[in-house]
C-alpha cells in the first residue's frame, strides 16, 4: 500500500457526501530508511534552517541520527530538547519550546510522537513555518490532524494547531520503539470500531454529518491492523507499518470530516475523564492509547447491553423531567474537580439536558431503534474479540490492568458532558437509564 498515493487519490475523487476532501500533507513516507529523505525534504520547502523539537527519550531514538543526517547534507540547524523525558502536553511546555524557539528558523521539524507532536504542532501554528514530524513511535492517530490534545487549566482540550506537511514513518525506528507504545497504537486503532458506529448512530439522532466513504477508509486501516496483530509482538515490519499508516489515516480522516467523529467516541472521552482526574487528584493514568483500548473493552461489552434494551417511553420522558442537573454538577465537581466547570459552562450553551430537546430526541431514537441496534450488530465487535486481540499483543484488558480505580458508572456519565457529541452515555441518558 502506498498511503500517499492512496490518500490523494481519496481526496481528488468525488464523494457521495457531497463535501470535498480536502489532504493538504504534502508527503507521507512509511518505509524502511525514511528518515534518509529527510534533507529531501527539508530542500523541497527550501528550507535554509529548520528547529529541531525532541524530547530526552525521543532524541536518543531518532534525534541523534536526524541531526547526524542534516550534518552529513550541510543543512544548519537550530534543536531543543526537552531535558525530561515524561513531559506534561501543558501550558508550560509549550511556553518552554516557544521560549527556545530560534526565530530565525523557518521549518519546524519534531521528532517524536504524542506530545512532541502536539508541541511541535502548536509551535508551527504559531510561528506560521511548515512543519515535518518523523515519527519515533506507533502510538496514537495524531500525525496527521490539525489539532494539538493538551491539558489547559487541567481540562484535557483539542487546540486547532498545525496539521504536518510531511511525515515520515522509518519503520527500522518504530519497530523498535517501546512495546507499550505499539500496543497503545493498536489501541487506539480498536477504538475506531466504537467511533464509526457512534458517528453513524448519531447521525440518525441529531442529523450530524456522517460520510459512509470516509468511515470505509477507517474500517479498511482498522482490519489491516487486526489482520496483523500478533506480528507486534515480533516488531514485525508488516504489524507495524500497518499501525501506524493506519493512525495517519485516522488523522487524515478527521481532516476529511472536518471532525474527530471518524476517529475517536466514547472510548476516548473515558481516556480523557481518566486523564482530568489524574491531573486534578494525582490518580494513575496510563498512555492514551492503552487507556483508549481498555475503554473499548469497556465499551463493547456495555453495547451488548444495549442490544437487550427495550426503550421505554414513559421512563425516559420521567427520567429527563425529573433529572437535577444542581445535583449532578456537584457530583461532577466531586469526581472531576476543576475540570468540571469548563464542562458546566459547555452545557449553559448546549442545553442538552433540556426536556424539550430531550423529548425531540427521544422520538428520533423510537422510531429509529431498529436501525440503531443494527448498526450496533454491523459495527461494534463482541467484548470477546476485542479481549482476544488485547490478548495477543500482550496488552492490558481491564481498568484494573492499569491501575484505574474510579467509579466506571461515574466514568461513563461523565462521558456525556465532555464534548458536544453524540455518543453512548447520552443514548443512555435519554433512555432514562443510569447504568447498565
Amino acid at each position: 500500500m502506498n498511503i500517499e498515493k492512496t490518500l490523494k487519490e481519496f481526496s481528488s475523487s468525488e464523494c457521495s457526501c457531497n463535501r470535498a476532501h480536502l489532504f493538504t500533507i504534502r508527503h507521507v513516507c512509511v518505509e524502511s530508511g525514511a528518515i534518509e529523505k529527510l534533507p529531501l525534504f527539508i530542500k523541497e520547502f527550501e528550507s535554509k534552517k529548520p528547529f529541531i523539537l525532541a524530547d530526552k527519550n525521543t532524541y536518543l531514538a531518532c534525534g541523534e541520527r536526524v541531526v547526524e543526517i542534516l550534518e552529513n547534507s550541510k543543512i544548519n540547524y537550530s534543536k531543543y530538547v526537552f531535558e525530561t523525558g515524561e513531559i506534561e502536553p501543558d501550558e508550560k511546555a509549550v511556553g518552554s519550546a516557544i521560549m527556545h524557539f530560534d526565530n530565525t528558523c523557518d521549518l519546524v521539524v519534531a521528532v517524536g510522537s504524542g506530545v512532541i507532536n502536539d508541541i511541535g504542532k502548536i509551535l508551527a501554528s504559531t510561528s506560521k513555518l511548515p512543519y515535518f514530524i518523523v515519527g519515533t513511535a506507533p502510538s496514537m492517530d495524531g500525525y496527521a490532524s490539525a489539532t494539538s490534545s493538551m491539558s489547559m487549566d487541567g481540562v484535557k482540550v483539542s487546540l486547532p494547531s498545525k496539521c504536518a506537511d510531511v511525515i515520515i514513518g522509518d519503520i527500522d525506528v518504530l519497530k523498535n520503539a517501546p512495546m507499550k507504545m505499539l500496543q497503545a497504537g493498536l489501541g487506539d486503532m480498536i477504538a475506531k470500531y466504537v467511533s464509526i458506529a457512534e458517528w453513524k448512530i448519531a447521525s440518525i439522532i441529531t442529523g450530524e454529518y456522517y460520510c459512509d466513504r470516509i468511515a470505509s477508509l477507517i474500517k479498511t486501516a482498522v482490519k489491516r491492523c487486526v489482520d496483523n496483530a500478533e506480528g507486534l509482538l515480533k516488531r514485525d515490519d508488516r504489524a507495524v507499518k500497518a499501525v501506524f499508516e493506519g493512525l495517519v489515516i485516522g488523522g487524515v480522516a478527521m481532516a476529511f470530516a472536518g471532525v474527530s467523529r471518524p476517529a475517536s467516541g466514547v472510548e476516548h472521552y473515558y481516556s480523557h475523564v481518566w486523564d482530568m482526574r489524574g491531573l486534578e487528584f494525582n490518580k494513575k493514568v496510563d498512555l492514551h492509547g492503552i487507556q483508549c483500548a481498555v475503554a473499548t473493552n469497556v465499551v463493547c461489552g456495555l453495547y451488548e447491553k444495549v442490544l437487550k434494551i427495550i426503550p421505554d417511553t414513559t421512563l425516559a420522558l420521567k427520567h429527563a423531567k425529573s433529572f437535577d442537573y444542581e445535583a449532578w454538577k456537584e457530583d461532577l465537581k466531586a469526581f472531576l474537580g476543576s475540570s468540571a466547570n469548563t464542562m458546566i459552562a459547555l452545557e449553559e450553551k448546549e442545553q442538552k439536558y433540556s426536556v424539550e430537546n430531550h423529548k425531540k430526541r427521544l422520538e428520533i431514537i423510537l422510531n429509529n431503534w431498529e436501525e440503531i441496534c443494527k448498526i450496533i450488530k454491523e459495527e461494534i465487535p463482541p467484548k470477546n474479540k476485542i479481549e482476544e486481540i488485547l490478548q495477543s499483543i500482550g496488552a492490558p484488558k481491564t481498568p484494573e490492568d492499569i491501575g484505574i480505580d474510579c467509579d466506571l458508572s461515574l466514568t461513563l456519565k461523565a462521558t456525556k458532558d465532555i464534548r458536544d457529541k453524540y455518543v453512548l452515555s447520552r443514548l443512555l441518558w435519554d433512555l432514562g437509564i443510569e447504568n447498565l
